[in-house]
């Protein structure tokens, strides 16, 4: 599957300021947010680029180093600053 091209440029642009504390982290996480934004009611399985991506995806998202909120925060940052420039 071949994640389409506006959901990899707005993932880049959406989570150019994340920072998980490891820039292995943060590709990962970018990739795994490509991925599900490409296929947003598929299941991680269903997202993922066969077993090996699905586990590594799981690894990921059980990582107790990570925080949801840590990944997040690029996204919440970003979508304040576009409400700013609405009235």
């Amino acid at each position: 599957m071949k994640i389409r091209d506006d959901a990899g440029a707005w993932v880049d642009e959406e989570f150019e300021t994340l920072d998980l504390g490891d820039p292995r982290r943060d590709r990962r996480a970018k990739e795994l947010v490509k991925r599900f934004a490409s296929r947003p009611t598929a299941s991680i399985p269903g997202a993922c680029e066969g077993w090996s991506e699905t586990i590594a995806a799981y690894r990921f998202l059980g990582n107790e180093h990570i925080d949801w909120r840590d990944m997040m925060q690029p996204h919440w940052d970003r979508t304040t600053a576009r409400m700013g420039q609405l009235p």
